[in-house]
């Protein structure tokens, strides 16, 4: 209970005047482990407020901005919609939120047509080493854990006492500022931090269907043995498939395609 209250006076104190932190990493990534000089870079914010944390792509989120400004426009100018697939930026498609003060943790994705929130079970066991060193503006100090078959090391400073971090990560005694996995395939750095007036409600919508781990992962591994199962759907609804300049496809060409994007996407942020 005391540590309870102190955290909570912690964060009454940062948050003091209605102040949410945005904190903005640079994702590193290599997505196929066969193909190790490939890497992605991606912007991602972690949004801190007094109730909880949201993380997720700034890149894939202003992307979709973007394309909602466009529909509005064209909805109110009367004519056909233009989705054009290829206006789409981004690549991490999931966020993550914490509820504070404690830390329940869930992921948020989409498959198909539908958005999951999955609740996170597993807990995060540190090991706090003596080891310092800079990053950046902010003096750190090194941390070790195992966690969905990755072993991480993760660098926090104490000087932002807040405990929260990258992806699921959290319960270090201050923010992660630099996080790496021992294969260096996934890399998150510290780059900015600012005040927003609030953390952005639309990253996903309201209609999440709630799930477990489990039953998460039977449906993505569902997807992935029938990738074009959405397709199939559309069309027997009279839908027409189409490829981004325009020429008409079939089911078997999309199937191939997304089937080929997935053997690529087997380094993931978690392994098991």
């Amino acid at each position: 209970m005391k540590i309870l209250i102190t955290f909570t006076l912690v964060m009454l104190g940062i948050f003091a005047n209605a102040q949410n932190k945005r904190f903005t990493y640079e994702y590193q990534f290599v997505p196929d482990s066969t193909n190790v000089s490939d890497l992605k870079n991606e912007v991602m914010n972690l949004d801190v407020s007094e109730s909880g944390s949201k993380f997720y792509s700034y890149t894939v989120y202003n992307s979709d901005s973007l394309m909602k400004i466009d529909v509005e426009k064209q909805m109110a100018a009367g004519g056909m919609l233009n989705l054009k697939s290829n206006n789409r930026r981004g690549l991490v498609r999931y966020a993550v939120t914490k509820k504070y003060p404690k830390y329940e943790v869930f992921l948020q994705n989409r498959i198909l047509r539908d958005q999951y929130n999955v609740s996170e079970e597993r807990p995060i066991v540190w090991k706090i080493t003596s080891e310092k060193l800079k990053v950046g503006e902010w003096m750190t100090q090194k941390a070790e854990t195992d966690f969905a078959g990755r072993h991480w090391y993760a660098w926090f400073t104490t000087d932002i006492p807040i405990q929260d971090g990258p992806y699921k990560f959290h319960g270090l005694p201050g923010l992660m500022v630099k996080m790496e996995d021992q294969t260096q395939s996934h890399r998150f750095t510290l780059k900015a931090v600012k005040n927003i007036s609030s953390i952005p409600k639309d990253v996903f919508g309201a209609n999440e269907i709630s799930v477990n781990a489990k039953q998460y992962s039977k449906i993505l591994k569902d997807y992935e043995n029938d990738p074009a199962r959405g397709f199939k759907q559309a069309q027997m609804g009279g839908a027409i498939m189409v490829t981004k300049d325009g020429q008409s496809s079939n089911i078997k060409d999309q199937e191939a395609s997304i089937k080929e994007k997935i053997k690529k996407d087997n380094n993931k942020i978690e392994l098991d």
